[in-house]
């Protein structure tokens, strides 16, 4: 197994020292394997609170090849329907599910083009653009499916990232640091750019993902120095924390049915287990970050990936998950079938965050 590259943040910063980081990855010897999850976790409710004192958001880190673990049945290609959009950590992409159709619909060479979420209609895609250095005035675009027609929704100096298109189309959910004196915060915008309104919630919130009937997001949200997986409901903005672990939770998904909640962990790290927990005496110390679900509600928590994944996008069905990290592959929600998702022409894997409708 070649040992994992660690690549450009998503806000070039991270609370765990990538120096402590890149010890670990010098020190690994083995493959992580599968740690049996609690079995539920119970939500906490509470009202917007003040934000601690937190850096923005985990590094990116990228495996570039992993042993794949596959368990249970295969999925076969043809089981699969649909279109992706996806990145590489510097250009946008939309594609078949199966890989064919591949069309580049941002390729800007000045800065790196990511963080993509189609339309409801599939005719647009809601992407980050950092073309004038990232975390340097990043800025919210949408961009025609055939990528001849693009848009800067935000028009701020500030950084704004995470998109997320609303199930009916009318809203673009994404957060910001424009109020840098008090964290990062979420957002609203038009997809036209017009009514940019801040969420009103006095608390740190990063990667919203709207629930499928729109009246709620789920995020990566700060905890005390920690990232954990908290919901909002938008009516009356009382914010609900679903996690509770060590290590960051983030990147969520909600599934098409609105019953689970997909998101990546890192608490099967080794940083986080005892002195004389196995992977220390194996030399299986991390990074470990890994796809879990559980309910809406904060319970039934499960793991889903035995290996590298970072990001998660349901298919419209919502019968598989698709995951990056160790290059771009398809499970079903209990982790068996993985089949990897193929591309050509590309000088890296597609492994930033992707969608899929």
């Amino acid at each position: 197994m070649e040992l994992p590259t660690v690549l450009i943040g998503i806000r070039g910063m991270q609370r765990r020292s990538l120096t402590a980081v890149l010890a670990a990855i010098l020190t690994l010897i083995g493959c992580a394997s599968p740690v049996s999850p609690p079995t539920s976790v119970g939500p906490s409710v509470t009202n917007p609170s003040p934000s601690p004192s937190l850096t923005p958001s985990p590094t990116r880190v990228v495996h570039a090849s992993y042993t794949p673990v596959v368990t249970g049945t295969p999925i076969a290609l043809t089981e699969l329907s649909g279109r992706i959009v996806a990145d590489d950590f510097e250009d946008l992409f939309v594609m078949n599910i199966d890989g064919s159709d591949f069309v580049r619909v941002a390729d800007n060479p000045a800065g790196p083009e990511f963080d993509g979420s189609w339309s409801p209609d599939g005719k647009w895609i809601v992407y980050r653009d950092s073309t004038r250095g990232l975390n340097t005035d990043d800025e919210i675009y949408i961009a025609s499916a055939d990528g001849k027609e693009r848009r800067n929704l935000t028009k701020n100096p500030a950084n704004d990232w995470g998109p997320d298109w609303s199930p009916d189309g009318t809203t673009i959910a994404f957060n910001s640091d424009r109020d840098h004196e008090t964290g990062t915060r979420g957002y609203l915008v038009n997809p036209d750019g017009s009514n940019l309104r801040r969420i009103d919630v006095d608390q740190w919130l990063e990667y919203p993902s709207w629930s499928p009937d729109g009246q709620k997001l789920v995020f990566m949200g700060a905890a005390g120095s920690n990232y954990e997986i908290s919901v909002v409901d938008l009516a009356t903005n009382v914010v609900t924390q679903l996690t509770t672990a060590p290590g960051e939770d983030g990147w969520p998904a909600w599934s098409p049915d609105g019953s689970t909640i997909a998101f990546s962990s890192v608490r099967d790290d080794c940083s986080f287990a005892a002195q004389d927990a196995d992977c220390w005496r194996t030399g299986d110390i991390g990074p470990h970050i890994d796809i879990w679900t559980l309910g809406a509600d904060g319970t039934n928590l499960r793991r889903v990936t035995p290996e590298f994944g970072q990001f998660v996008a349901w298919s419209p069905d919502g019968r598989y998950l698709l995951i990056s990290g160790a290059g771009l592959y398809v499970v079903r929600p209990d982790g068996t079938g993985r089949l990897e998702i193929r591309t050509t022409g590309l000088t890296q894997a597609l492994a930033g965050i992707p969608d899929w409708r």
